[in-house]
């Protein structure tokens, strides 16, 4: 889209001088191909000269790394030769860079190292006295920020333009992070009152939005309604509709009579059913020419079966939101090389694989067999029969950083592990290339890859680590913010639990289904089990039974 196709409120935006502007729009109208812009005219001096000029920079900042990948695919259009000039991070990513550059001067003593959630979930000790958790993360940002001297100053005035993706539902914290940035830079904050769904978090509520109207010289836009998804729209005001909890509406039915909403009712429970409906409909799909598919389940635990259900049917698919595993898939493959170089424990390398068990399964308490891993307690016979052929591989590996790579990289097939799979799999590719780079260091392969591990376990973490892209791509409904797909799956249970007290009009969980049904282009299937819970029973209505010889 070019400038001049911008509608005169995205342009109002985009050449916007205001200390603070505030953008509104609903699901898919816009608001990143105007941030963009808005990107743009800020580097160019509103179109004055083809290049960034001196002293402009432009930081785009989010919670959600979907919305991180979204934005960068996004921004190659608008932002061509320009890309130097724009940092593109979540909330954590920024605050971790800054701790890297500045840590020194909140009494860290080094790089920090990242300790993920599973680690914490086995309370396995810190590799070092400068380890820091995600929740340390921005608290330290933004004492470099807040603390009055030069650095705050220095970080403070390396952005001219600040813009914050989906405002709505910033924490305190990033709220506080925003407002000292905000110092120096003009703030783009943009936002859908409709899309608040992290009520959980500190601060997160109609008062954020006050907040920032408050700010001295405050504009407000909101953008045109329509949505650039789905062109028609069909799912948007239908979605629009169902937000409110009115599911007899003639939205709703036009959307149902022109087959973009196919409801299924009766769906079983179990992990092994429910995957092959899921299977049978993706299959569907794709026949019917839709190439990108999203699949939703309501918690990370329930994504985590799913995709091991999936997984055994042989659909290829990615999960999402399991960046973790990723990482510390990375650390376990590098623990089991050290190991056979002599300068780690046997017991390291089981902790190693019981964090990356509990980093894919997600759920609050790592799984039994995580923890019998970890603390040394009764295992199958079968199992430790396969650790032992994967010790053994180790200790007889005559070169660490190549026998043992390849028995290290080997190990989750060997033990017969499923959920995790494809992270594993994935991430051996790379530690299989990190490797063969370090082994042409003379003097201390070992330690290069040491190195370049601990900045790739740290990075994934906080970054972007290229895996959460597929045609189909499984996640939890609150991971669902910032993506997009022709068709989108939305698969409950009998035992999906909304909180306590949660009743009609079931107003943050209403949000959460506006947000998923809005992420499609062309088709919303919904997969309602034979006792559906009230938020989502009124679909009931339009629903028919799914072929029981699927299953």
């Amino acid at each position: 889209m070019t400038f001049e196709q911008l509608t005169a409120e995205q342009r109002q935006v985009a050449d916007a001088t205001a200390p603070t502007m505030l953008v509104f729009g609903g699901a898919g109208v816009g608001k990143t191909t105007t941030a963009l812009w808005a990107a743009r005219r800020e580097l160019t001096a509103h179109g004055t000269s083809s290049k960034p000029l001196p002293g402009r920079r432009v930081l785009f900042v989010t919670f959600s790394r979907t919305a991180v990948a979204q934005i960068r695919s996004r921004a190659g259009n608008v932002l061509t030769g320009m890309e130097d000039a724009v940092e593109i991070l979540t909330f954590h990513g920024l605050a971790f860079r800054l701790l890297c550059a500045f840590g020194r001067y909140t009494g860290l003593p080094g790089v920090p190292v990242l300790r993920g959630e599973a680690r914490t979930k086995l309370a396995t000790p810190s590799p070092t006295d400068y380890t820091l958790t995600y929740s340390d993360l921005l608290p330290r940002a933004l004492t470099l920020l807040e603390t009055p001297g030069p650095i705050a100053s220095l970080i403070r005035s390396r952005w001219s333009l600040v813009i914050c993706d989906e405002f709505q539902d910033t924490d305190e914290e990033e709220w506080r992070l925003l407002q000292a940035l905000g110092r120096n830079a003009r703030l783009l904050l943009l936002a859908d009152p409709n899309q608040m769904i992290y009520q959980f978090k500190d601060g997160v509520s109609e008062a954020r939005l006050d907040a920032a109207r408050a700010r001295p010289g405050c504009v407000e836009v909101t953008l045109q309604q329509g949505s650039y998804r789905d062109p028609t729209q069909v799912l948007p005001n239908a979605a629009a509709d169902i937000r409110w909890r009115r599911f007899t509406t003639p939205a709703v039915r036009a959307a149902v009579d022109a087959g973009r909403l196919l409801v299924y009712r009766d769906v079983p429970d179990t992990d092994a059913e429910r995957a092959a409906v899921i299977d049978a409909e993706i299959r569907r799909l794709q026949a019917d020419g839709h190439t990108t598919i999203g699949v939703y389940a309501k918690t990370n635990s329930d994504a985590a079966g799913l995709s091991a259900a999936l997984t055994d049917r042989g659909v290829d698919h990615v999960p999402v939101g399991f960046s973790e595993a990723y990482g510390e898939t990375l650390a376990a493959l590098l623990t089991m090389v050290r190991y056979s170089a002599g300068v780690a424990d046997w017991s390291e390398v089981l902790t190693g694989l019981a964090t990356v068990l509990t980093a894919n399964h997600r759920g609050s308490k790592p799984p039994d067999l995580a923890w019998a891993l970890h603390a040394g307690l009764h295992l199958p016979n079968a199992l430790v029969d396969r650790l032992t052929k994967i010790k053994l591989g180790l200790d007889e590996a005559a070169e660490p950083l190549e026998e043992a790579v390849v028995t290290a990289t080997q190990a989750w097939n060997v033990l017969g592990f499923t959920s995790g799979r494809r992270t594993w799999n994935r991430a051996s590719r790379a530690f299989t290339a990190l490797a063969a780079r370090a082994r042409l260091h003379v003097v201390d392969p070992l330690g290069q890859l040491e190195r370049a591990v601990a900045a790739a376990r740290d990075a994934s973490f906080v970054e972007l680590d290229g895996g959460d892209t597929g045609h189909i791509q499984l996640m939890n409904f609150s991971q669902t913010k910032g993506r997009e797909a022709d068709a989108t799956i939305l698969s409950y249970t009998s035992n999906d639990w909304y909180g306590r007290g949660a009743c009609e009009p079931y107003d943050e969980a209403s949000r959460i289904l506006y947000v998923s049904m809005t992420r499609a282009r062309n088709i919303v299937v919904i997969l309602l089990p034979p006792q559906p819970h009230p938020l989502v029973a009124p679909f009931t209505r339009y629903s028919k039974p799914f072929p029981i010889d699927i299953i």
